[in-house]
């Protein structure tokens, strides 16, 4: 049964990966509001990274950088749990984030008005 989690859960994410590199993706916040989301330039980052142009990455967003170390490490914990058979990492994940959300909302501010800043 922890397998078929897994696997599902992998499938989303890889399916979610294929659907937004395919799609073109606008801000719903931006569009409405005018204002920058903390997630505003994420895509830029992420491909500024792959292009190893670190400057530009933090220029388009500041937390872009150690959000993608973030999902390359959630990433291989999930696929670490799919070739073990458990269904560990994402309980704790969900766990952590819930007992540390003042700080996650404190941080999406600050992502917010960094990206307004600019």
């Amino acid at each position: 049964m922890n397998k078929l989690k897994n696997g599902i859960i992998l499938i989303i994410l890889i399916s979610f990966l294929c659907f937004i590199s395919i799609m073109p993706v606008t801000c719903i916040i931006k569009t409405v509001t005018g204002i920058y989301c903390p997630a505003c330039g994420m895509t830029r980052s992420f491909l500024s990274i792959l292009h190893f142009d670190f400057i530009n990455a933090t220029y388009y967003n500041l937390f872009g950088i150690p959000f993608f170390i973030c999902i390359i490490i959630f990433l291989t914990m999930v696929l670490r749990d799919f070739i073990l058979n458990r269904f560990s990492f994402i309980p704790k994940l969900l766990s952590l984030l819930g007992k540390h959300y003042i700080f996650i909302l404190v941080l999406l501010v600050i992502g917010t008005i960094f990206n307004n800043l600019k």
